[in-house]
C-alpha cells in the first residue's frame, strides 16, 4: 500500500520537475498545509475501526495520519473542511483557496492515473474542488 505521505512526495517530485519555481512553492505549501490539516483532524473523519488503527500506530510508532493511511482515505468532506475552515484559520485569503483547490485537483488526477484512487473517488473529489476553483 502507498501511504498518503508517499503519494504526496511522489506528486511533489513530479511537480517540481515540471512547474516554475514560484508555482511549485504554492503547490508544496498546499500539500504541507493539507498534511497538517489531516493530522489535526484525523480522528474526526475516520471510522471507528480506522480511529483504533490510527491511535495504536500513532502511540506505538509515532506515525502520522499520512504515514498510516493511503490517498483512498482522503474524502470530499475532509476536502471541504480543509478549504472552508483550515485555510481560513491559517490566514490564507480567497485566492489561496482557489490555488489549493487547483493543486488538490491536480493531485487527485495524478493519484487516479497512478492507481492510488479509484475513478469514482477522483470524480467525486473533482466535483467538490471545481466549486472552489470557480468561487475563488
Amino acid at each position: 500500500m502507498t501511504t498518503t505521505n508517499d503519494a504526496f512526495r511522489k506528486f511533489l517530485n513530479k511537480q517540481e520537475a515540471s512547474l516554475k519555481s514560484e508555482t511549485f512553492l504554492d503547490c508544496e505549501e498546499v500539500i504541507l498545509l493539507y498534511e497538517e490539516f489531516l493530522e489535526f483532524s484525523a480522528e474526526d473523519c475516520l471510522s471507528d475501526e480506522d480511529v483504533d488503527l490510527y491511535t495504536a500506530q500513532h502511540k506505538r510508532d509515532n506515525k502520522s495520519y499520512c504515514d498510516i493511511f493511503g490517498p483512498e482515505h482522503l474524502t470530499p468532506s475532509g476536502i471541504k473542511d480543509f478549504l472552508e475552515d483550515y485555510i481560513v484559520e491559517v490566514g490564507a485569503g480567497k485566492k489561496f483557496i482557489g490555488t489549493a483547490a487547483t493543486v488538490l485537483d491536480s493531485f487527485f488526477e495524478w493519484a487516479r492515473d497512478e492507481g492510488y484512487i479509484e475513478e469514482k473517488a477522483f470524480e467525486t473529489n473533482s466535483e467538490v474542488l471545481e466549486k472552489y476553483k470557480k468561487r475563488h
